[in-house]
């Protein structure tokens, strides 16, 4: 599928990949100096652009030959003008997955057209600003493969890693694997190998996580559906997780956002860029990280103030 996408030149420096193979970001974060705290600064999280789903989940004549995504174009355009022009510039922009709908396994030649149309509105993103991309089931498959995995690394990178931003450690996981690892266990069993030493590599500073799918919507002990991990899974990692400090864990795929705690972390639900699944507006999240602590607010895209905090 790679092979038929449009020269990685053609979108600029942001589609060459900076975290394939390595499983460490490192661009114009993720340096060195990114190490040690130097000051408060901010982040952007949205998700769930998702390229082709508002035709496919609201026209009822649905028909792939002639599917369009001119409403999620127009919103992604608009979001990433509107992180343009913040002030001053965030550290980075993480989407929190589903970039296009089209599944691997369906249309190759309908995905190949979702995710050009995807580089070419996010590759307008400053160069200033990292843009960070979180794999989500439509990426990879409900029940991903060695191919559907392959695939999206060859299209935008590895599907789990780490940086420093900021003195602050962030990891970024594919929750594929903790929902469906029917196909892909030893890939399962390899992400979490890893997960285990990202956490010990942390050393005792902050951490923030990444992903799709969320682990849980309201409480940790609520049942499996689809929009959540399922149950043993859920508890035994996010145990892992809250007894190495991860405080903040930020997951989108719900199209409507959400928050809760398993213990002293917090799990923060985004909306999306594009369709509503809720009373929210397509819109975005600031989240401002102090030495100790995180805040964080949703804007609807209309919302977004143009100075986040006064430069120092």
């Amino acid at each position: 599928m790679a092979s038929n996408l449009l020269s990685m030149d053609e979108f600029g420096t942001k589609w060459e990949i900076p975290t394939k193979s390595n499983r460490y970001f490192s661009s114009i974060i993720g340096t060195e100096a990114d190490k040690t705290w130097n000051g408060d600064f901010y982040f952007i999280v949205g998700s769930d652009p998702q390229f082709g789903l508002m035709d496919w989940y609201q026209n009822p004549d649905y028909n792939p030959e002639k599917a369009d995504w001119t409403e999620e174009i127009i919103s992604a355009t608009l979001a990433v003008d509107k992180i343009n022009k913040l002030s001053p510039k965030p550290r980075f922009f993480v989407i929190c997955g589903d970039l296009s709908n089209e599944f691997p396994e369906n249309s190759s030649s309908l995905k190949i057209k979702q995710i050009n149309d995807f580089k070419k509105i996010f590759s307008k993103v400053n160069s200033d600003i990292a843009l960070i991309c979180v794999c989500g089931n439509h990426d990879v498959g409900n029940s991903p493969t060695i191919e559907s995995i392959n695939n999206y690394h060859n299209d935008f990178g590895d599907d789990y890693f780490s940086f420093w931003c900021g003195g602050i450690f962030f990891i970024v996981l594919n929750s594929q694997y903790f929902k469906n690892a029917q196909f892909i266990q030893e890939l399962t069993n390899k992400q979490e190998k890893w997960l285990d030493e990202q956490l010990h590599e942390a050393d005792g500073h902050m951490i923030v996580c990444f992903s799709h799918i969320p682990w849980f919507i309201e409480t940790p002990d609520e049942k499996e559906d689809y929009f959540n991990i399922p149950y043993e899974t859920r508890i035994r990692i996010l145990e892992k997780l809250n007894n190495a400090g991860v405080r903040y864990f930020f997951c989108g795929h719900l199209h409507k956002n959400e928050r809760g705690f398993y213990k002293e972390m917090e799990l923060i639900i985004t909306s999306a860029i594009g369709l509503q699944l809720g009373s929210d507006k397509s819109g975005i999240r600031i989240v401002k990280v102090m030495k100790d602590k995180i805040q964080h607010s949703y804007y609807a895209m209309e919302d977004i103030p143009d100075i986040v905090f006064d430069s120092k």
